[in-house]
């Protein structure tokens, strides 16, 4: 059974910066799960991946995880 994972940013992130990421994100997050780049480039203040096996869902946290520090917007963004 696949999981999701919805990461929601504060209005004050900049929508540049969580498209960059989202972009960044769809690139890189190979099989750990799926965001396609139509809708990483469309993204307001939420972001959705999905199709994330439950074996990977600790793995594909921690990437996410590491990312948002890349990207230096830890502190802007929730994990559900």
């Amino acid at each position: 059974m696949a999981r999701t994972i919805e990461i929601t940013f504060v209005e004050t992130a900049g929508l540049r910066r969580i498209r960059n990421f989202a972009e960044e994100l769809s690139l890189k997050l190979g099989d750990l799960g799926q965001l396609p780049m139509e809708q990483a480039d469309a993204a307001i203040n939420t972001v959705v991946v999905s199709k994330i096996a439950i074996r990977n869902l600790g793995r594909c946290r921690q990437f996410i995880g590491r990312l948002l520090a890349k990207h230096k917007m830890t502190t802007e963004a929730t994990l559900r």
